[in-house]
């Protein structure tokens, strides 16, 4: 099974609450998928099979399991051998807190994998902003995009709520934006707490950023406009233009630009907010 936003799927499906989040996006970056997961995540042993080898240490259930031939020992030692993804980590620490069984992360894996759209975009369409009108396909398609290069230059997992005002955001906060322009139209903004900007800072750029100086905001304008170039190529697939405008960065704003869209990013080391509008929204 690949990746599939398997922790947004679950928050969109009801079965997460918004406050579970962040502790356990940050117990999933250490956590070690086991044998029966790995197998049930890897399409080799149902639900039902894994009930029936019993509990016990993975080396007990891995001789079970090939005792009854549900397992190979090929299988096992390909299974071990494949790097586990963040589905699958995050998976284990919902077994590891009871908060599902086999049986319904198999329901969650089977469902996520034929959501569509990805549970990423439903998220932002689900804000159903009227205003934001056609747009909103492109704000989908943007923080899906945005959600990979997270992953790809700063490691870790995310997940999106939309919210309607920044009551999260500390008062001391930190923001850059980047601006697009010509066949696409759009704007989009990192707004971050001292702690989590500096994290940021720090997983891009790879330094030891203890403040929040040139460095810093040079950090994550690069991030955001690798990131962004990176979109403007794909919209060339498409034979649509874009341009790249200088990035823009502020403290303590309240953002205010058309058909914006704020949404609210938990990831391993805290959250933080995108904003997405169609035009500047920094001043």
């Amino acid at each position: 099974m690949s990746s599939c936003y398997f922790a947004q799927y679950l928050l969109n499906a009801g079965f997460l609450a918004e406050d579970q989040l962040l502790p356990l996006l940050r117990q999933a970056t250490d956590a070690v998928p086991g044998t029966p997961l790995l197998a049930l995540h890897q399409g080799i042993m149902t639900a039902a099979q894994i009930a029936s080898v019993g509990s016990g240490s993975d080396e007990e259930f891995a001789v079970r399991a090939q005792e009854r031939g549900l397992l190979t020992k090929s299988q096992l030692v390909n299974m071990h051998q494949t790097i586990a993804g963040r589905d699958a980590c995050f998976a284990q620490v919902l077994l590891d807190s009871q908060l599902v069984d086999y049986a319904k992360l198999e329901h969650a894996f089977r469902q996520c994998e034929l959501a569509e759209p990805n549970p990423v975009v439903a998220a932002v369409e689900s804000a159903r902003i009227h205003e934001i009108g056609q747009d909103m396909a492109f704000y989908g398609e943007y923080v899906d995009a945005f959600f990979r290069s997270l992953l790809r230059f700063m490691d870790t997992d995310a997940v999106v709520v939309p919210e309607s005002t920044l009551l999260h955001i500390a008062e001391e906060t930190y923001a850059v934006s980047q601006r697009l322009s010509g066949d696409l139209n759009l704007a989009a903004g990192i707004m971050a707490d001292e702690r989590v900007f500096l994290e940021m800072a720090r997983r891009y750029s790879h330094e030891d950023i203890q403040l929040v100086d040139d460095l810093a905001v040079d950090s994550i304008a690069e991030f955001l406009n690798v990131m962004n170039g990176l979109f403007a190529v794909n919209l060339s697939q498409r034979d649509m233009d874009v341009d790249l405008e200088m990035p823009r960065s502020a403290c303590n704003v309240r953002p205010d630009g058309s058909h914006q869209l704020m949404l609210r990013v938990f990831t391993d080391f805290g959250s933080f907010v995108l904003v997405l509008a169609t035009d500047e929204f920094l001043y």
